[in-house]
């Protein structure tokens, strides 16, 4: 086990987190209503790279 890497329990409270905010982004309360709403999109690393903050200000 590396020390300076997160355990189980974290990551699980890190994927259990991200489920619980996805559902809230889109209104859902069960996995049905998740399914129906949530819109899945890609994005390439052009676009992730134009969306991180910027290292100045403007």
């Amino acid at each position: 086990l590396d020390p300076a890497r997160p355990g189980v329990e974290d990551l699980l409270d890190q994927i259990t987190s991200g489920v619980r905010s996805s559902f809230t982004y889109v209104g859902a309360r069960t996995v049905p209503e998740f399914a129906e709403r949530a819109v899945v999109g890609v994005q390439s690393s052009a676009g992730y790279d134009e969306g991180r903050p910027l290292p100045a200000g403007w």
